[in-house]
């Protein structure tokens, strides 16, 4: 009996002896948590339950001042709202580290570019940065193009003025295509079907993520598993994950028949139609494995499952929101619509108007409202001591309309994208982050935003419809809770 007491002891003081430093600086963290203002836990559900999250934390600014605090549950999280302090956070290489509000997706994306960190998020992001070079987007611009025509086929039975929402029978598809045919090399035709089994896995992904991401009890990994949203999640992860290890295979196997074994086999690679072989992001990556890159399947599939989640419900956001804010401004719209006449093919090469009104949109609506950091080390920002274990979130949604930067920040207006003697702050505008993490896909989504823009203006004028104004949703990606709704006349 005593030496079993004895045992028990002995393991009793080697866990806490090991648990001690989490305890000590949780507490550090506590400690810390007090030196700022905040709102409680209360008000925290209750902006949650009504789904004005934004609004709310926008708001929050105004009652705090541009740094301010609360508690998700166990974690705390500094709110970063003033350029110069995300300046320190996204321009550091020491603040790579993704918070643990990015843990409720990581069983989707795994260790893909998005969510990896440390050397594996340096080799990684070198290795893929070749696949975006803009040789590579020229190549790209084709069958985005291709899609486009669809979706113009496909709007013609709405082009007779009445109220419809465009996003998810035609705009979520429509980036859904363009992203399966240029990141895994197959063509989805998701815009000629009814409904997406895939997309639906997405938009179900993304909000039991941000149930769970917001929930202080959901966010303990054990009692998650006892909730709908955990058998839920499981079934979206069959969908997404079947779908992407499917295609690894298809892709492979054309690989072989075609008898590419290397990026360099795949330069000198003559289709039927007697045009250079154009190479997937998927490709790319399978290429690099055969020729000894340190990539398993798992590996290929986190990167692939990263650049469609990314690639597709982000450039939803934003081409909505931008097809909603041009139907509401005439003047901005027929400037738009001028600059698509003039530069018609030509969407790869500037257009600064539509360029001014993407950024604009994107000030106005970020298809990422914020951004999360997990301090590894003791931080110090300004006058702030921030120690290892907390989090900051970078609220893009609050910099984006911040008046010292944007004058009537609620005003739609491109033209501030156009202003060459208003010297911007360099992180007053994050809409795709900044410094080393910075959106490594943001020249491949400026030009699908502008192609489809241009192709949706040269066909259709964009109507207003009376009274709507969308409910900005900060879930995974910015939404819109009711949709966006807008007429369409032929031009």
């Amino acid at each position: 009996m005593g030496v079993n007491l004895f045992i028990l002891l002995t393991v009793a003081i080697i866990y806490l002896f090991k648990l001690w430093p989490r305890v000590w600086n949780f507490l550090r963290i506590v400690k810390f948590s007090k030196t700022l203002k905040g709102p409680g836990p209360k008000e925290l559900i209750e902006q949650i339950q009504n789904g004005e999250l934004l609004y709310w934390l926008r708001n929050l600014r105004t009652r705090y001042g541009a740094t301010f605090g609360i508690w998700f549950g166990l974690d705390f999280t500094v709110f970063l709202t003033d350029p110069e302090d995300i300046k320190l956070i996204l321009g550091s290489n020491h603040s790579l580290h993704k918070s643990r509000n990015y843990k409720t997706i990581e069983p989707w994306l795994g260790k893909g570019l998005l969510l990896s960190s440390g050397e594996l998020w340096h080799s990684r992001r070198k290795m893929l940065t070749p696949a975006f070079h803009f040789k590579m987007l020229a190549e790209f611009k084709q069958p985005m193009e291709d899609n486009c025509n669809i979706l113009i086929e496909k709007l013609k039975e709405k082009a007779n003025g009445e109220a419809f929402d465009i996003v998810y029978h035609y705009i979520t598809l429509l980036a859904l295509d363009i992203i399966c045919e240029t990141a895994m090399g197959i063509k989805k035709n998701a815009q000629l079907q009814s409904t997406s089994e895939y997309v639906t896995a997405v938009q179900n992904m993304c909000r039991i993520s941000h149930r769970q991401s917001f929930s202080p009890w959901k966010r303990i990994a054990f009692l998650f598993r006892f909730t709908e949203d955990f058998k839920e999640r499981n079934h979206a992860l069959d969908i997404l994950h079947g779908e992407t290890n499917r295609v690894i295979a298809m892709r492979r196997s054309s690989l072989k028949t075609s008898n590419i074994q290397t990026l360099a086999d795949a330069a000198n690679t003559i289709d039927e139609s007697g045009v250079k072989k154009r190479l997937a992001f998927l490709d790319i990556l399978l290429l690099a494995q055969a020729e000894g890159a340190d990539l398993s399947d798992v590996d290929i599939r986190e990167e692939v499952d990263t650049f469609m989640f990314e690639g597709h419900d982000t450039t939803s956001s934003a081409l909505a929101f931008a097809i909603y804010l041009l139907s509401q401004n005439k003047a901005a719209q027929q400037k738009a619509f001028e600059e698509a006449v003039a530069l018609e093919g030509k969407e790869k090469d500037t257009m600064k108007y539509l360029e001014a009104v993407i950024k604009e949109t994107l000030r106005l609506y970020p298809s990422v409202p914020f951004y999360s950091r997990l301090m590894t080390e003791d931080v110090k920002i300004r006058n702030l001591h921030m120690p290892k274990g907390s989090a900051v979130s970078l609220l893009a949604y609050a910099v984006h309309r911040n008046e010292k930067y944007f004058p009537e920040p609620d005003l739609f207006s491109p033209e501030r994208f156009l202003d060459e003697e208003n010297q911007l702050h360099p992180y007053a505008f994050i809409a795709f982050s900044a410094g080393p993490r910075n959106c490594i896909g943001q020249k491949f989504a400026m030009l699908e935003l502008k192609c489809t823009l241009s192709n949706i203006l040269r066909e259709y004028e964009l109507l207003p419809v009376e009274g709507f104004v969308p409910l900005p949703l900060a879930e995974l990606v910015l939404k819109s809770g009711n949709g966006i709704q807008v007429r369409l006349r032929k031009r």
